[in-house]
């Protein structure tokens, strides 16, 4: 397990750069106003979101040779995570959306993509602060 230690450093790391980029890397003109432009780090964050993905559907597997009910519990829990996805982009829309230059974004899978990653995080933030909640609730209890 000492290599999944390694991998977080690098992701943490590439993060990073990817955030100071954003002060430091050249910053390409738009309509008159300076701008940096952002567009690898959204490639950034489709490569994280699919990382993310295999190490999901990794871990079931390589869990069932060492525990049958370990990979059971990750399987449900993989289907639960997979019908929320699927819900939030059932949800999402592809309609172009205005943008300050008097255009529109209509690329109709960036608008899909964003607008299900934004459900799935008001989502977790969401079910983050209600357990918070009632952790601090039932601990005041006991």
């Amino acid at each position: 397990m000492k290599w999944v230690k390694y991998v977080e450093y690098v992701l943490f790391i590439i993060s990073i750069v990817a955030f100071a980029s954003l002060f430091f890397l050249p910053q390409v003109q738009h309509m008159g106003d300076m701008h940096a432009n952002p567009e690898w780090m959204m490639w950034w964050m489709y490569a994280i979101v699919i990382i993310g993905i295999v190490a999901a559907l990794i871990s079931p597997i390589k869990n069932l040779f060492s525990s049958p009910k370990a990979a059971l519990k990750a399987l449900v829990g993989l289907v639960i995570a997979a019908a929320v996805v699927g819900g939030c982009y059932a949800l999402s829309s592809a309609e172009p959306v205005p943008n300050s230059a008097g255009g529109f974004f209509e690329n109709p899978f960036d608008l899909k993509f964003t607008d299900t990653m934004l459900y799935l995080t008001y989502l977790v933030g969401g079910v983050s602060i209600l357990s918070i909640l009632v952790g601090e609730i039932r601990n005041a209890i006991k």
